[in-house]
């Protein structure tokens, strides 16, 4: 910034003129920033104006760089007036101040609970609490012995009743050998139907394993009744209802013959021997029963 000021002279007020243009002469010429030509005339006509006093005249001006001492007289400190020019671009944002204080709470509505934690883990066994109050007297108990010295008893009465009824049956309607129990109904049937009967009542097809038990078929029948073997899967090889193969055979002449390319089945003759027969023969069926 520069001022510049001279002494007025109210009985000589061309010499203050001259001395101000005399001041100002190198700013002409120096570019933007020389002093405006525009002004000089203002400069004369304030020289006009009567003052008794002395006026001190000051003229200050803003320039965009302050010049060194030394440099005060090749450079001017003064420039024009313009328009006022285009914000800049904003400036980048300052780091971040320091921390605050904690504030007071808050007097907002308190939010809803959140949910349950996690299960933490079993504590210590607690201690054992005071023996609880006496209770009733119960009822009499029952006497195991008791029980099962009745429940011998009754089934050896059981028992013997059943061996009763198998006596009559074995008497009535089967023969007995051994352990086992031989049964028919005296009804002719095929052999599918006479298996499927004895299945029905947890028996199986007549199959005697010694002469013996051929015999007490022969006796109960009188011939003409089904055996349970046959070589149905097998030909020539004849077995059981099991699947197991035979031990005793009691075949008769020129028996087995497979005649007629169908005879699978087995039946007792009424000499008590055996022949190979169809399956869709009427027959007597006999089922066995262990005994």
């Amino acid at each position: 910034m520069v001022v510049i000021a001279s002494v007025f002279d109210s009985q000589n007020p061309g010499n203050f003129c001259q001395e101000l243009e005399r001041n100002l002469a190198p700013c002409q010429g120096q570019g933007s920033e020389r002093f405006p030509e525009k002004m000089l005339p203002l400069v004369r006509t304030m020289s006009l104006f009567p003052l008794s006093l002395l006026l001190l005249n000051v003229m200050i001006a803003s320039s965009s760089e302050i010049e060194p001492q030394e440099n005060i007289e090749k450079t001017c400190p003064v420039t024009t007036c313009g328009c006022p020019g285009l914000n800049g671009f904003p400036g980048k944002d300052g780091h971040n101040g320091a921390k605050g204080e904690k504030g007071e709470p808050g007097q907002g509505l308190r939010g809803i609970q959140g949910p349950p934690g996690k299960l933490g883990p079993q504590g210590n066994p607690g201690v054992p609490g005071l023996p609880g109050i006496k209770g009733q007297k119960g009822d009499p108990g029952k006497c195991p012995d008791c029980d099962n010295r009745q429940a011998v008893s009754e089934r050896e009465a059981l028992r013997s009743e059943l061996n009763h009824i198998k006596k009559v049956l074995a008497f009535s309607l089967g023969r007995r050998v051994g352990n086992k129990l031989f049964l028919t109904t005296g009804e002719k049937m095929t052999f599918a139907k006479a298996k499927a009967l004895c299945t029905q009542f947890e028996g199986t097809m007549a199959t005697p394993r010694n002469a013996e038990e051929n015999k007490a078929i022969l006796s109960l029948t009188k011939g003409d009744a089904y055996l349970g073997i046959t070589d149905e899967k097998e030909e020539g090889r004849f077995v059981d209802q099991k699947g197991r193969g035979i031990t005793y055979q009691n075949w008769d002449d020129n028996e087995p013959n497979n005649a007629d390319s169908g005879e699978d089945c087995v039946m007792i003759l009424p000499n008590g021997k055996w022949n190979d027969i169809n399956s869709e023969a009427s027959l007597l069926a006999v089922c066995e029963f262990p005994f």
